[in-house]
């Protein structure tokens, strides 16, 4: 049996380690950056640069709400605007296997941060509307 097999197999008892788990079952799959990456939206912050306009831009996908804004260090995040999550039917690739695993695994708030993860945001500064991930992953990962 492969390793990747025995880590979902893992997943699938629910384990008390089931977010460490799904990490390592991330990196089991190649999926490095994710691996390394993907928080478990309890409270996470993602930050990416807007395709249209280059302003800075922060995610927010956990308990205090799922928004993009534009950070300031006095005021904290400004100009909010909702999140706009993928439908599962949408997801596609390592998206939809991950929201595939966490759906069958009964872990909803993975399931539904990753559908926000993988779903569009709107910049504040000049409203240009972007995939979250592929921004996020494009800027974010290494060069291989």
């Amino acid at each position: 049996m492969e390793f990747r097999e025995l880590l979902d197999r893992h997943l699938r008892s629910r384990p008390v380690d089931y977010f460490e788990t799904f990490l390592h079952l991330l990196a089991a799959e190649e999926q490095y950056h994710w691996s390394a990456a993907l928080g478990d939206f309890s409270d996470d912050f993602y930050r990416v640069d807007c395709p249209h306009c280059a302003a800075e831009v922060t995610i927010a996908i956990g308990d205090h709400g799922c928004y993009s804004a534009i950070r300031d260090w006095h005021l904290g995040d400004v100009d909010r605007r909702g999140l706009g999550p993928a439908s599962p039917g949408s997801l596609s690739g390592v998206g939809r296997w991950m929201h595939e695993t966490a759906v069958r695994d009964g872990k909803t708030v993975l399931a539904d941060g990753i559908a926000r993860l993988f779903g569009r945001a709107e910049c504040p500064r000049c409203a240009g509307v972007f995939d979250i991930a592929d921004e996020y992953a494009s800027s974010h990962r290494p060069v291989m």
